[in-house]
């Protein structure tokens, strides 16, 4: 509080003590300090931890497994053909190319551009196994000396043996003949280029 008692001030004089009282009691409100705002952080990164394929070589008509695995994903993606998936630490889906396939994973995060990784599978067409198609024995009970033929039908063959006559023939149709003296286990084999083998067995039982 301000006094006069025994000076005389002016008017001016006066009202320059008030103007620095009030200041000093007041303080500078424009050097303080703001109130601390929130710090805002920003959301992990969408992350794919993994992506493969089991097995990603196989034969046209044969399923493969596509695991992957994401960190902090909202959506994923799998394509082709395209569709979304859960998202997961560890999962595997089952898909049966029908030709070599590069399969695409895309997950996307809170934030920020989509990541993507690739895996392909090789499919690869089998190649046509050889047939005995039809395997004829004029007959599977004879007595000895007697003529006995073996004719054959086969597909996707090179060639067929028939054993034990130690015979060779063409990999379409032939005919092999013998006569056997005694009971005798007949093998008749179509075998492919690739060493494929299709197989037929037979016992002819000779009477003395």
């Amino acid at each position: 509080m301000l006094t006069t008692r025994g000076s005389n001030l002016s008017a001016a004089q006066l009202g320059l003590l008030i103007a620095l009282a009030l200041q000093i009691g007041c303080g500078d409100t424009a050097s303080q300090p703001a109130p601390d705002k929130a710090v805002k952080t920003a959301p992990d990164p969408v992350r794919i931890t993994q992506f493969y394929a089991s097995p990603a070589t196989l034969v046209k008509g044969e399923r493969t497994l596509l695991c992957y695995g994401v960190e902090n994903s909202k959506s994923v993606i799998l394509e082709p053909p395209r569709h979304e998936l859960s998202n997961a630490l560890s999962r595997c889906v089952e898909e049966t190319p029908t030709e070599t396939t590069t399969y695409t994973l895309t997950a996307q995060g809170a934030s920020g551009a989509p990541i993507s990784q690739t895996v392909t599978v090789t499919v690869s067409t089998p190649k046509p196994r050889p047939k005995l198609v039809d395997v004829q024995f004029t007959s599977l009970s004879l007595k000895s000396g007697d003529l006995l033929g073996i004719c054959y039908v086969a597909s996707n063959a090179a060639s067929v043996t028939i054993e034990p006559l130690h015979f060779t023939g063409p990999g379409d149709r032939g005919c092999a003949h013998t006569q056997p003296t005694e009971t005798t286990n007949f093998v008749v084999t179509a075998i492919a280029a690739d060493g494929a083998k299709d197989e037929v067995r037979a016992t002819v039982k000779v009477a003395k």
